[in-house]
């Protein structure tokens, strides 16, 4: 899945010379945290509601513009990057959001929650499942023969998620579409497969 396929396109912008108070202002109206800082339809700044309350308090003193606190050179991705490179940013750099460009040009936004919603629909968290808790060992070969055994005892694996690894093993949680459990445990025990939980 691509930045471009989940990223908001109802950009939300304002002006550096605009006052904090009124960025602040802005950010409340929309329930919004991030907001492109624009001057002649470019993007010069970019600005986070964690911005606007380290200065909140100084800006009733004085008047501090938005062009004063924004930050100038923001990380930021394009509509071809993938979700998960954008996950690692927003994870490595610690920051709630990012501009989305092509070349010089904003053309969306995106946020944690454009990344969580994208990736719960990716695992089919908001489908009916049943998942399957597996220790196999770490390899390949060990993943497609339990997959093999529970598509043959009637399970469709909708996704697989990897715990962590343990000696030579690791967990393998497998999301199935909601089906009866009780007979692909069984195949599975019967072949000596460990399984760890199950979730009807």
């Amino acid at each position: 899945m691509l930045v471009g396929q989940i990223m908001s396109q109802k950009i939300v912008t304002i002006s550096p010379d605009k006052r904090v108070g009124q960025a602040l202002q802005l950010m409340q109206k929309h329930q919004i945290r991030h907001v492109p800082v624009m001057m002649h339809d470019r993007m010069v700044g970019w600005i986070t509601s964690r911005d606007l309350r380290e200065v909140l308090l100084a800006s009733m003193l004085e008047e501090i513009k938005v062009g004063d606190v924004m930050v100038q050179a923001p990380i930021s991705v394009t509509p071809d990057t993938e979700v998960e490179e954008a996950a690692r940013l927003i994870h490595e750099h610690k920051i709630g959001g990012m501009p989305v460009m092509e070349g010089d040009k904003l053309v969306g936004v995106i946020t944690m929650q454009d990344l969580i919603s994208a990736f719960i629909t990716m695992l089919g968290l908001l489908k009916s499942s049943s998942r399957l808790d597996l220790l196999l060992p770490n390899r390949s070969e060990a993943l497609d023969a339990a997959a093999h055994l529970i598509k043959k005892a009637g399970g469709k694996v909708i996704n697989v998620a990897l715990g962590p690894i343990q000696g030579e093993k690791r967990p393998y949680y497998f999301r199935l579409e909601k089906v009866s459990l009780e007979p692909i445990v069984s195949t599975l025990k019967q072949q000596g497969y460990e399984v760890l939980d199950t979730i009807a």
